[in-house]
Parts: C-alpha cells; sequence; structure tokens
C-alpha cells in the first residue's frame, strides 16, 4: 500500500466522507436500536446525579455505536452518534428551564421578537485544555482525576470527579474500538497511533493530530461544540520537531497529513468553520509557516485562522497571511496582542494565562483551558433604543434630553437581559454537565467541579452589542436634523419614521447624506459611538453573572445584523425598517466615504480593552488596491496601523462589485468564491440572497 503522495487522488472522497458517515454495519447496534436501549439505559439510571448519569450514557453509547475506518485516511474517527446525548440534553434543558419564570421566558421571546435582544445558555463557545490533552493522553488526563477524588472535599466534587474518569476510559475504550476495526480493514495508517493514544500521550505528529480530531469530534457528541483547536504553531511544534530530527517525517509529508486533518474538518460542512490560531507573543516558526503554506494549497473555507500579531511578529509571517488574502483566501482574523495584554488585565487574567489566550468561536478572546466565555450568551442591540426613543409622543427640549432617555432605554433593557442570563445559567448543571470538558482544564480538576458549576478559572458570559455604526448615526442624525440645524421638530421626525421615511424624500436625504457618519473620521460621530461603548461597557463589565465571574461587553454582530435589523423600525440616519444594521464595527452600509484608512482612525477611538467579549473590524477591498508585487505589503501596513491605533481585531474581504454579479447569475462557474461573512468563510453562492446584496452593496460603495 502507498503512503504517501495519495492525498489529490483522495482528496474528493475525503470531502465526502461524513455523507454518509463510513461505518462497519457489523460494529456496532443500528440506529434505532441504539436509540432504545439508550433510553432504557437512562431510565434505570435516572436517580443518579445528573453529571454521573451523563457520563455513564457517555460511555455506554460509545461502547455500543456502530463506527468505522477507511484504509485510505491517516485518521480514524467514524462512529454513528445520531447526536444522542443532544438528544437528552434537549430534554434535560426543557425539564431545567421550567425552574425559570413563565413570565421570564415570554419576556425574553418578546425581546427577540421585536429586535431588542435576547439571553440564552450558551453552550456552543468552548476550547478545551489542549495542552494538557497533548501533554497527558487520554490515561493520563483519567488518572489525573482518579489521583484527586480521595482528596474530594465533597459530593459535588466526588461525583464530578468520578464522571471524568468514567468518561476518559470510555473514550480509551473507544479509540480500542477502532484500533480493532483498523486491524480488521488492514488501515495500516493508523493501527499503531491508535494502540499508543490507548496507553500513553502521542509521540509524533501524526497521533497528536490524531488524537485532538478525536477529542474534538468526542466533546462535541457530549454537547459543547469546540470553537477553538488551540494555538497550532505551538501546540504541535515539539511532535513536529521530534518527528523531523529523528527522521520519521518529511516537511512534505507533514503538509499531507495536515492536508488530511483539515480536510476532515471541511468535510464537516459546519457553516461557521473550525478556529486554528497561529502566531502570538514571538512566535512564529517552521510550523506557521508550513501551517499557511498547506492552507493556501488546500484552498477550502474551513478551517479558518487566527493569527495573534504583537509588536514581535515578523513581517514574513503577516505576509504569507496576507497573500492568501489577495488570492481570495480570506479566512483569517488577526488578533492585537498587545491590546488584548491590556483588556485581560483589567479583567482580572494572571499574566502567565494571558500568553495562551486564543480566539474563541469567530473572534472572542478567552485564555485556553483557563476560561469558559460564554460569548453570546445575551445579544443586544444598540440601535434599537435610538427607535424607541424616537417614537416616544416626547417633545425633547434638548439633545442631552434625548441622549438621556435614549441611555435610560439602553440601560433599562440590558439590565432586564442581564438577569434573564443569570437565569439561564442556573440551569446549567442540570442541562448539560460536561466531564470530558472539564476534565481537560486544571481549574475544575483542582475544585472538584464542571465547567457548568464554575469549575474553570475564568467563568465569564460574553454581551454582544451589535449596531454600533446604526446607533451612532442614529444619535447623531437627531442631534444635526431637530437640534442643530433644525430640519424639523422630534414629532416631524417620528411621524417620518412611523411612514418609514415614505413622503419624506428631502428629510431622508440630508439624514443619509448630511449628517455625521461612524466610520469617516468624524469627530462628532466618533464621540457619540465613544460616549455609547464607554456606557455600556461601564453598565455590563462589572456586573455579576451567575457563575462566580462577571458579564463582558463584546462589540460585533456576526450576522445578526440581519434578523435583528428585520426586526427594527426605521431610524433616524436614514435607514429604511428592516434593512441590515451596521456589521461588527463598521459603518453602515455605503456610510464610509472617506476610505478605510477613515474607518481605521474612527476605531481606534474607541477603548478596545473594554470589550473583553470581542471587537472586530471588517475591511473590504477591491482587488486593484492590493494588486501587483506591493499589494501584500500594503494589507501588512494596514494591519499594523490598525493595532497602533488600538484596534482589538480586523478581518477583509477583497473582490469587487462585477464578480459578485457574475456569481449571482452564473453561481455553477463561481464554486470556489470565498467571501468573509462574519467571522467564518463561505461560499459566496452558498448564501442568501439578502446577504449576496448585502455584500454588492458593500462592493458598489468602493467605486
Amino acid at each position: 500500500m502507498q503512503l504517501w503522495n495519495t492525498f489529490d487522488t483522495v482528496r474528493e472522497a475525503l470531502a465526502d466522507q461524513y455523507f454518509p458517515s463510513k461505518v462497519n454495519p457489523a460494529s456496532g447496534l443500528p440506529p434505532d436500536e441504539l436509540k432504545a436501549a439508550a433510553i432504557r439505559y437512562q431510565e434505570e439510571r435516572r436517580d443518579l446525579p445528573r453529571i454521573l448519569l451523563k457520563a455513564e450514557l457517555f460511555g455506554f453509547l460509545l461502547e455500543h455505536v456502530r463506527i468505522g475506518v477507511d484504509p485510505a485516511d491517516w485518521f480514524a474517527d467514524h462512529f454513528e452518534t445520531n447526536k444522542l446525548l443532544l438528544l437528552f440534553r434537549e430534554e434535560w434543558r426543557r425539564e431545567a428551564e421550567r425552574t425559570i419564570a413563565v413570565s421570564t421566558l415570554e419576556r425574553n421571546r418578546e425581546f427577540d421578537r421585536d429586535g431588542i435582544g435576547h439571553a440564552q445558555l450558551d453552550l456552543s463557545h468552548t476550547s478545551p485544555d489542549w495542552r494538557c490533552i497533548l501533554e497527558l493522553g487520554i490515561c493520563g488526563l483519567r488518572d489525573r482525576a482518579a489521583r484527586a477524588l480521595p482528596e474530594a472535599p465533597d459530593r459535588e466534587a466526588r461525583d464530578f470527579l468520578s464522571a471524568a474518569v468514567t468518561v476518559f476510559e470510555a473514550m480509551r475504550k473507544f479509540v480500542l474500538r477502532l484500533a480493532k476495526e483498523a486491524e480488521a480493514q488492514k488501515a495500516v495508517r493508523v493501527i499503531d497511533s491508535l494502540h499508543t493514544l490507548a496507553e500513553q500521550p502521542p509521540q509524533t505528529f501524526q497521533q497528536a493530530l490524531q488524537l485532538v480530531y478525536l477529542y474534538n469530534q468526542l466533546q462535541e457528541f457530549e454537547g459543547e461544540l469546540v470553537r477553538a483547536m488551540g494555538s497550532f504553531d505551538r501546540l504541535f511544534l515539539p511532535f513536529y520537531r521530534a518527528d523531523i530530527a529523528a527522521g520519521r517525517l518529511n516537511r512534505e509529508q507533514a503538509k499531507e497529513l495536515l492536508k488530511f486533518f483539515w480536510t476532515k474538518f471541511y468535510a464537516q460542512r459546519q457553516s461557521i468553520g473550525k478556529n486554528f490560531c497561529f502566531g502570538g507573543g514571538d512566535t512564529a516558526n517552521e510550523l506557521s509557516e508550513l501551517g499557511y503554506e498547506t492552507y493556501r494549497e488546500l484552498a477550502v473555507h474551513d478551517p479558518k485562522l487566527s493569527l495573534r500579531v504583537s509588536r514581535h511578529t515578523p513581517d514574513w509571517l503577516l505576509l504569507q497571511a496576507a497573500e492568501c488574502l489577495k488570492h481570495g483566501l480570506t479566512g483569517t482574523v488577526f488578533a492585537n496582542d498587545d491590546v488584548a495584554e491590556e483588556m485581560f488585565r483589567k479583567r482580572g487574567k494572571q499574566p502567565g494565562d494571558i500568553d495562551d489566550f486564543i480566539l474563541i468561536g469567530c473572534y472572542e478572546p478567552a485564555i485556553m483551558g483557563r476560561e469558559l466565555s460564554c460569548s453570546m450568551e445575551i445579544v443586544f442591540n444598540l440601535a434599537k433604543p435610538a427607535e424607541l426613543v424616537c417614537r416616544r409622543k416626547t417633545e425633547y427640549r434638548s439633545f442631552p434630553e434625548f441622549e438621556a432617555a435614549y441611555f435610560n432605554c439602553l440601560q433599562e433593557h440590558l439590565r432586564t437581559l442581564l438577569e434573564f442570563g443569570r437565569q439561564f445559567e442556573r440551569t446549567w448543571p442540570q442541562t448539560n454537565p460536561s466531564p470530558l470538558l472539564s476534565g481537560t482544564m486544571p481549574g475544575c480538576i483542582r475544585r472538584g467541579r464542571d465547567v457548568s458549576a464554575a469549575g474553570a478559572d475564568y467563568n465569564t458570559s460574553g454581551v454582544m452589542c451589535a449596531g454600533i455604526g446604526s446607533a451612532a448615526d442614529s444619535l447623531a442624525a437627531v442631534k444635526t436634523l431637530v437640534f442643530d440645524r433644525k430640519l424639523c421638530t422630534m414629532k416631524e421626525l417620528r411621524e417620518a419614521l412611523e411612514a418609514d421615511w415614505q413622503g419624506y424624500d428631502r428629510l431622508r436625504f440630508e439624514a443619509l447624506h448630511r449628517t455625521p457618519k461612524w466610520g469617516n473620521n468624524d469627530p462628532e460621530a466618533d464621540r457619540l459611538a465613544r460616549k455609547l461603548t464607554d456606557f455600556a461597557a461601564r453598565l455590563i463589565n462589572h456586573t455579576p453573572n451567575a457563575r462566580s465571574g462577571t458579564f463582558q461587553m463584546g462589540l460585533w454582530s456576526i450576522d445578526l445584523n440581519f434578523p435583528m435589523g428585520a426586526r427594527t423600525g426605521a431610524l433616524p440616519d436614514g435607514r429604511r425598517a428592516g434593512e441590515p444594521l451596521s456589521k461588527n464595527t463598521c459603518s453602515a452600509v455605503g456610510m464610509d466615504r472617506n476610505g478605510v484608512t477613515a474607518l481605521i482612525q474612527s476605531l481606534g477611538k474607541l477603548d478596545h480593552t473594554e470589550f473583553p467579549d470581542g471587537s472586530v473590524l471588517d475591511v473590504m477591498l477591491h482587488p486593484s488596491a492590493v494588486s501587483g508585487s506591493d499589494g501584500a505589503q500594503l494589507l501588512v501596513d494596514l494591519i499594523r496601523t490598525c493595532f497602533k491605533l488600538g484596534g482589538l481585531a480586523i478581518q477583509f474581504n477583497i473582490f469587487n462589485a462585477e464578480t459578485l454579479r457574475d456569481a449571482q447569475r452564473e453561481p455553477e462557474k463561481y464554486a470556489n468564491l470565498q467571501v468573509r461573512v462574519c467571522g467564518w468563510n463561505a461560499r459566496f453562492i452558498d448564501l442568501s440572497r439578502e446577504a449576496q446584496d448585502a455584500f454588492i452593496a458593500q462592493a458598489e460603495a468602493l467605486r
């Protein structure tokens, strides 16, 4: 069997490997039988503490699920989950939510329907301690929990530690099942690695990748999305160097392994993508280079990458990432190490932990293996209070009076949502105890507490604040139209908004084109944006959550600017009802009239150390702006400038309106056209018509 140089011959099959998943029908129970058996198994153990029940169900399913190993693959992982643990989780969620007042649940839904925002139990933004996983291995993680058991201070600690032992032993037995199946299938690429991982930590680059991928699959089976894969060029460098030094692997073979590995994530067809971090501090090494080289050759939209940039980051690494951007591979978000360090220090993070920060999910900063950030526990529409206050039948006598009404409305809604968030958090131990995730975290082992019970070192809850451009522009429009230029009264503005600007064309023209707009280095719009974000940050960042931590503000929106916009009426800035809100920290569509430099200067006037849940700027450039031999350097200069001015994160799209329109008309010709949607990449042709039109409108504004 040829071991190497096979990726291109099997790539198409690898891309479809999960649809359907390749399992041996004789290797376990058929799905219906497994589900019935799992239900019976749960019923027989209903009296167990929830975390022990969850752990035992996890082990039962891994023992009986059908599995498969592909001899053409370098990694074994196939199992037929049918999302059974997620079914139990949703049943437990419904049970737990009965402890929340009906009025709270109804009002939370009402807030969501009205476009104000909502609270939720966020189980989708996690990262395990990848360093512990790689250093200890499956048996080491199991044994660490077992050693802590005799010193457990109480019943809750004993239950948690026992559950951790159970799930890691179940994982070990599952790896042995895969090894047996690999032997039956003569899958020689994986047999030795699986036997090694069942007994000791990984010894080679391939084994390290195998363990990480298996853990990823099993944690998501447990019930929590893995939204960050750690710092790739730090975690895997020792394995890579050891293999190269021992002659077990050469550079091209390592690249081939990485292509097989990353293609598995792509093959899962998850729209949000899997985040691999690079760089940070003075990290820039041969694996950084290999990773970006592989990423460019693969040319797929998943995984996505994040690159931590510090004063010490060499230009060669930034240029390598910029070359990917130039060629349409826009899946990298760049993060500012220096601002992040100050931001973390303000939040009480320990210096030794800060160096391990990664971006969870899209661009939410968190400490790997030490923090459970729940970065989307609350989503909030900053522009909605402007609509609500304008619609009141109140004749404000001055702009400060109107502004105070806006801030009072914002505060009232935010405080309500923070309390809703605390109520959802209290249901977590019964909804989704997570011993596989928690068992990787030293803090959880030390305290004897699951992540659901505040076992992590840092237990934070994110408040995603969307629509800063629309909100600041609306405040500036009221000030300009009503109080400075006196082009209308508040009553007339209210009537214009109630009419969705129909019949008020002249006033709308003034609102759209002759009032200050965020993102243009305009002193008045930027002052209002800073005042707004400072106010929200003071309200959010030190407010206790229900997990022995605090809430923290994020200034981003992902793609929620579309549904929130659909539920937001006309705004004073000239926006019509239902149109999208501004995205992330961007201007409203078409309102950044002074170019990218002015946009970055506006961004720099905000204090991004007060957005510990993240903030990001989306920049769209015409291909002509980065063409030629100096195009990549221009991108590097933009990133450096943004970070020098205090920005926390930046990402790019590079295309022209004509290409996007062609892709709408003839999608079959543009199957590989990527766009950076929000915090993930996607094929342009897979987007909704509304999202496609929004990108086209942005691209047209570049002319």
